[in-house]
């Protein structure tokens, strides 16, 4: 669904009051509203914490940060010691995208 398309049709769904404060919960925890916590995850779309979605900038940062320190110099290391320098660059960049597209959001989940 777009996301501008308008939401005209109500669904109605009965929760225990546990229920309903572990999903307020996770719905915080993923800084949207429940009506948009619970849109998500009937339609499996991806339900991205905050965390991780800050997490995933910061490492994105650090990695254009790293970049600029690649020495100049072609003398710095052997062939070997660049190509690791610039898989890490790589990891870093696979860890950012893995966390956007990460679906788990649940407080009984976290450490």
């Amino acid at each position: 669904m777009k996301q501008n398309a308008s939401r005209t049709h109500w669904v109605s769904v009965r929760f225990t009051e546990t229920d309903l404060q572990d999903l307020s919960a996770q719905a915080s925890q993923a800084g949207m509203s429940r009506s948009e916590l619970i849109r998500r995850r009937v339609l499996h779309r991806p339900v991205i914490s905050r965390a991780d979605a800050n997490t995933a900038g910061r490492i994105d940062q650090l990695g254009r940060l790293i970049k600029h320190l690649y020495p100049k110099d072609k003398g710095w290391a052997s062939p070997e010691e660049r190509r690791k320098f610039w898989r890490v660059l790589e990891d870093l960049q696979r860890t950012a995208q893995a966390l956007r597209r990460r679906a788990p959001c649940s407080p009984k989940s976290s450490p």
